[in-house]
């Protein structure tokens, strides 16, 4: 048998722009084979599981200087010297990848409250190996197979994991007044230091958009409201956010809103609007005289309401003196329906 077909050349050929690691396929390993590891690469030897040798860029004839740690374990095993030798050789792209994420977490309204909301955020981030044993140690007890779209996905797994650890220490009203600082603390704090440990560098995030659904329905509702309650947030502004939320859930709570509307529910209950200035009137708004009776609009059960007055009071929206008063009359509309 001629050298030739003793020997092979072990390459990653024409790897695509989000390919991140690849496994020659055969384990039967020559000594004497050619490694050939592009730019940006390393080359990996492992076996049982184990990581012994690590090839840079360049061209390398497979002899026990360039296998050092492998040949020692050779040595302590039965089969040294032997060709072929068994061993795995998995390639690893050292260039810089981009990753897009969208998740959803519920974060505090402000820092004075304990109110909750939901936020929805979406954006990019770059990123790239930086230590690739490193790396290999941490995704192979996670993704035993090592195929190319598993670790996309252990990756991106790790990533919005987090992410959404570390997002969920700021409050809606950060996202929304300071967002630029929020994202420089988020991708220089605990996100980086997880990517680390595992063998990752964050180069950069970007946060395209955060989204609060509650806040941004109610904005749909009325309009004219919604805009005063995302312009209270934009500025920072907690004490007036909390406002207009308790109205509007106490509103809800009552059954009033959405069946009267917005405005209806801004006459209904004006001394928890006082401080607040007059909204600007619609063309043709509802008298407070000539409001419609409720009976025609499909009213929740008691239970309902009560259940929501409740978790309202739990959650610090309105006080116990606010909560009693709402209870006292949902229950008076309970006896005259």
């Amino acid at each position: 048998m001629s050298h030739s077909k003793k020997t092979n050349v072990i390459e990653w050929i024409n790897p695509g722009p989000e390919d991140i690691i690849w496994v020659y396929p055969d384990e039967n390993i020559r000594w004497g084979s050619v490694v050939i590891v592009h730019e940006y690469e390393n080359a990996i030897f492992m076996r049982d599981g184990k990581i012994y040798d690590v090839l840079p860029p360049g061209r390398h004839v497979l002899d026990t200087q360039n296998l050092p740690l492998l040949t020692r374990a050779f040595s302590f095993l039965a089969g040294y010297g032997e060709t072929p030798f068994k061993a795995k050789v998995i390639f690893i792209s050292l260039k810089q990848f981009r990753g897009k994420f969208g998740t959803s977490t519920r974060v505090k309204l402000g820092p004075k409250t304990l109110y909750l909301t939901e936020a929805q955020v979406y954006g990019e981030y770059w990123y790239r190996i930086s230590d690739p044993v490193l790396f290999l140690t941490q995704v192979v007890g996670a993704v035993p197979q090592l195929s190319i779209p598993a670790v996309t996905e252990f990756l991106r797994g790790l990533f919005v994991e987090s992410f959404i650890q570390e997002f969920s220490k700021y409050t809606a009203i950060e996202f929304y007044s300071k967002l630029s600082d929020v994202t420089t603390r988020i991708k220089t704090g605990v996100l980086y230091e997880a990517l680390k440990q595992r063998g990752i560098e964050l180069i950069d995030l970007k946060i395209g958009g955060v989204s609060l659904p509650q806040f941004e329905k109610m904005e749909k509702e009325d309009p004219t409201y919604g805009v005063a309650l995302l312009a209270a947030l934009q500025k920072g502004e907690e004490d007036r956010v909390l406002e207009i939320v308790k109205t509007v859930e106490s509103m809800r709570a009552l059954g009033r809103s959405p069946g009267v509307g917005m405005l209806g529910a801004l006459v209904a209950l004006p001394q928890m609007l006082a401080p607040m200035a007059a909204p600007p009137q619609p063309q043709q708004p509802p008298s407070p005289t000539t409001q419609q009776p409720l009976s025609p609009q499909p009213a929740k059960s008691l239970m309902e309401k009560l259940r929501e007055l409740k978790q309202m009071l739990d959650e610090g929206l309105i006080s116990k003196e606010e909560y009693e008063q709402l209870k006292k009359e949902i229950l008076e509309q309970y006896k005259k329906s």
